[in-house]
């Protein structure tokens, strides 16, 4: 299965980017083969990044030899523009869009909206998460989007079955939207997932009875337990060989917790 991992973005008590922390987690991820590193694409570290700040990840990022996705979020059209634009002139060229809250709800908005993305000729994967940005996109409008060509990949975490015929018959390549979405494996290209950042080299190994005990405990399968548990990983010493054992102490923003 081919794995992305939704890198955490670690931080300073003072709320700066832990670049020497961050360098760690990429070649840690680099070591344990995962295919591709989506960035800014948990808990809303999206709009933590002014523009300055999203330029300055991009420019220490281009040193590593693995490819890099963007998570593109922002509260102005523009400096959407402006990221995607930055990204393409320095060599990136996949981004993971959805739908913000200030486009209109609907079918004409929306398709503006990813029309006006894909005239910077970028491959896009689009973000499927109706339950988070409160648009449910109908399969009329998908269709349209996927006649125009306008992504190839989804995100999908309005997994059920229809839905995922739905995407495969119209040949789009599907990614998990989510980690509990294991139960749907058979139709999926690949994942990104959160799970990666502590168990890249095992996690195509997780099955359903996993997810099963999480549910069953109640546990909630998100970045924040994700996130927690590599926060404090500095602390492990040898109870798996592709635990982050060494790292330093990071922060997180609120918004990330």
């Amino acid at each position: 299965m081919f794995n992305i991992v939704a890198l955490i973005t670690p931080y300073k008590k003072n709320h700066n980017i832990d670049w020497l922390n961050l360098n760690f987690l990429i070649n840690f991820h680099i070591n344990n083969k995962i295919n591709l590193i989506l960035l800014l694409g948990t808990t809303g570290e999206g709009h933590n990044f002014d523009i300055l700040m999203f330029f300055n990840i991009i420019i220490f990022v281009k040193k590593f030899k693995i490819k890099f996705i963007f998570n593109i979020f922002d509260v102005n059209i523009k400096l959407i523009f402006k990221k995607i634009f930055f990204l393409k002139k320095n060599f990136f060229f996949i981004i993971l869009i959805s739908i913000p809250k200030y486009i209109l709800p609907n079918n004409v908005s929306i398709f503006k909206y990813c029309k006006s993305i894909n005239k910077f000729g970028i491959k896009i994967i689009f973000y499927n998460i109706p339950k988070r940005n409160s648009k449910k996109i109908s399969f009329l409008l998908f269709k349209k989007l996927i006649k125009k060509k306008f992504f190839f990949y989804i995100k999908n975490s309005n997994n059920n079955i229809i839905n995922n015929i739905f995407f495969k018959k119209n040949k789009i390549l599907i990614l998990f939207g989510e980690d509990k979405n294991l139960f749907f494996r058979s139709f999926f290209f690949g994942t990104i997932s959160v799970y990666n950042n502590l168990l890249p080299k095992i996690f195509f190994k997780l099955n359903k009875n996993i997810i099963l005990y999480f549910k069953k405990n109640n546990f909630e399968i998100n970045p924040i337990l994700i996130k927690f548990f590599l926060s404090k990983s500095f602390l492990i010493k040898g109870i798996f060989n592709n635990l982050l054992f060494g790292i330093n102490p990071f922060f997180f923003t609120q918004s990330q917790t």
